[in-house]
């Protein structure tokens, strides 16, 4: 249950993000005009990237490695199929630097986005867990 919840949220952080981006783009070019195969096209891709991050992140399951290990590889992970997925979806021009550094920009700013709101939501569960177990404490007294 826990790879499929993994693989929705995945899902749905990808297909928002994408959704974002294209409109961005076309927002910042408007002459481009995107034909209905290639839109068919970037939201396959999207899906599929974030199913595929989605289980990346079971990663973070494993006890074996430290944290730290775990983030390195997991963003090195992502990294290598933001890449491949920019490369099959012409998100990138391979001669040019520049589109490249564009894409792991958004990359960069898409992960540090997404581990924010985990954090706070996170943290607001430990919270309300806390809050529970320590009410609990206190009418056994």
């Amino acid at each position: 249950m826990k790879i499929l919840r993994m693989m929705i949220i995945g899902l749905l952080i990808s297909l928002s993000s994408s959704y974002t981006l294209v409109t961005v783009s076309v927002l910042s070019t408007p002459d481009v005009v995107a034909t209905g195969p290639d839109l068919l096209k970037q939201l396959v891709l999207a899906a599929v990237l974030g199913i595929v991050i989605g289980l990346l992140t079971l990663i973070f399951e494993s006890e074996h490695l430290a944290f730290p290990i775990q983030l390195i590889l997991h963003f090195i992970a992502i990294t290598i199929c933001v890449l491949t997925a920019g490369y099959v979806g012409d998100w990138y021009d391979v001669t040019q630097v520049s589109t490249i550094m564009s894409v792991l920009t958004s990359e960069l700013i898409i992960y540090g986005l997404t581990w924010g709101i985990l954090h706070v939501l996170t943290k607001r569960d430990i919270d309300m867990l806390n809050e529970k177990i320590q009410k609990r404490k206190e009418e056994k007294r």
